[in-house]
């Protein structure tokens, strides 16, 4: 509202501008025009009374030394009289001929233009920032036959349309600044009725994002924010219904998942448990074997499997709820080298660094990470060729970097995205979990795991840890 108050001010002055101009410029040109014709009109009639007329410069200068000065005085004009070759002859204010403003003599083209225009040529012209107009026209006598040319210059072109326009602008200013006032005030008052309940919907919404649950809002009136505020309730219940029905089937797929995989890892011992149980029973219908080994055996296998058991049911519970972990200063390479041992050695290159690489982490935590990534190092490598483990350490821009190879059988590029899944394994026996956790841990040591794979070549995983500087002290 205000750019379209402030653009038609522009274009009123504007128009204001040129429409004075051009009637100021069309007034003084009728009025001109007047003048012109009253004098040539008197000069035709002196010179009906004259019979004879000397043609040269002193004849012409004879005949109007005086009348020129009185037809001047009359119509309040400047009037040049000049010879049909263009010479000056006279002229009632010889101040225009001395300040050069008039001509002392007509050029050649300006004859030429009157000859063809029938005696009469009009001019606008300027001199010395002054804009005058004159016209040329052929003095004729009785007889209709040029004496002489007469020019007229007209001086009153003055601007007082600029005063005038100066004056009405002026006049417009209080009616735009009234207009402003009140533009301002309805825009404050359209502002508050639109962008208040738009300002509360916002705040509701952001409420609403940040608590994670839909608050409808209330609005009494039925206008355009009400419908607007109707529809957004609408979709609230709505988006509720949806939430409740995605996070019911959420919970029951991811159950129906971990039963699935429950019941697959119980089901496996389960099976050698019932056949060693069958065999059991045989056995002892059978001669010559004493009761008391085959309890013996009999136990130990079913011990076995228990445990197996027991493994599943704990790897379950490590992965839905971490313990609680005891971060304290490590040295990651010590670390490294003193669950390296526990492995067979001779298999295992460990690449040292040159410096102590401290950590801040749970020791058990860093000890199953290193002891899930070297047997899934040393699974990898079939049995019909020579583990070759390489562990590189390293310090690098304030992280300690790890990295631990294998020249196994690699994983194959479809499996790559899915090698953390919690329960993804490509072993004939665990959980799957193993990866799963080691990601877990790493990530809340705000650290990162990856890893390449060549198949038929091996693997290598990368771990990044945050390097702990020596003097740095943390309590728990």
């Amino acid at each position: 509202m205000l750019a379209l108050l402030t653009a038609a001010f522009f274009f009123i002055g504007i128009f204001t501008y040129y429409n004075f101009k051009t009637q100021n410029q069309s007034y003084h040109e009728k009025r001109f025009l007047r003048k012109e014709t009253a004098t040539l009109s008197s000069i035709s009639y002196f010179l009906k009374n004259i019979d004879t007329i000397n043609y040269n410069d002193n004849g012409i200068l004879k005949i109007f030394e005086t009348k020129i000065f009185e037809l001047a005085d009359i119509h309040n004009l400047d009037i040049i009289i000049y010879s049909l070759k263009g010479q000056l002859v006279l002229s009632s204010n010889q101040q225009l001929v001395e300040k050069q403003i008039i001509p002392d003599k007509i050029n050649s083209a300006l004859l030429k233009k009157l000859s063809k225009k029938n005696g009469s040529v009009k001019k606008n012209l300027t001199h010395a920032d002054i804009n005058y107009l004159n016209s040329y026209k052929y003095i004729t006598d009785k007889n209709k036959k040029p004496i002489a040319i007469i020019s007229i210059p007209y001086f009153q072109l003055n601007e007082s349309y600029k005063k005038d326009l100066k004056i009405y602008l002026l006049a417009l200013i209080p009616v735009y600044i009234f207009l402003f006032i009140c533009a301002n005030l309805l825009a404050l008052v359209l502002s508050r009725q639109i962008s208040g309940p738009m300002s509360r919907l916002s705040e509701t919404m952001r409420e609403a994002a940040i608590m994670k649950k839909f608050m409808p809002l209330s609005w009494n009136s039925k206008d355009e924010i009400g419908q607007l505020v109707r529809q957004y309730n609408f979709m609230v219940k709505e988006l509720e219904k949806s939430a409740d029905i995605l996070a019911q089937n959420e919970k029951e797929t991811a159950w129906k998942e971990m039963a699935k995989q429950v019941a697959h890892e119980i089901k496996n011992p389960l099976t050698p448990m019932k056949l060693n149980v069958q065999l059991f029973e045989r056995s002892l219908k059978t001669e010559g074997a004493t009761v008391k080994d085959k309890v013996k055996i009999f136990s130990e296998s079913i011990i076995e499997q228990i445990d197996t058991l027991s493994d599943i049911a704990s790897a379950f519970s490590d992965f839905a709820k971490m313990p609680m972990s005891k971060k304290e200063r490590l040295d990651l390479s010590t670390i490294a080298k003193n669950t390296i041992n526990f492995f067979n050695t001779a298999n295992i290159v460990f690449e040292k660094p040159t410096k102590p690489c401290y950590i801040y982490a749970d020791k058990g935590q860093i000890i199953r990470i290193l002891n899930n990534l070297l047997n899934n190092a040393v699974e990898a490598v079939p049995e019909n060729k020579r583990p070759l483990i390489t562990v590189n350490m390293e310090l690098i821009n304030d992280c300690v970097k790890l990295s631990i190879s294998d020249n196994g059988e690699g994983i194959p590029t479809a499996l790559h995205k899915k090698i953390f899944n919690p329960s993804f394994t490509t072993k004939n026996s665990g959980t799957g979990l193993g990866l799963a956790i080691v990601k877990r841990i790493i990530n809340d040591l705000n650290g990162s795991i990856s890893f390449k794979s060549s198949e038929g070549q091996g693997t290598t995983f990368y771990v990044s840890i945050p390097h702990l500087k020596e003097k740095t002290n943390f309590t728990d």
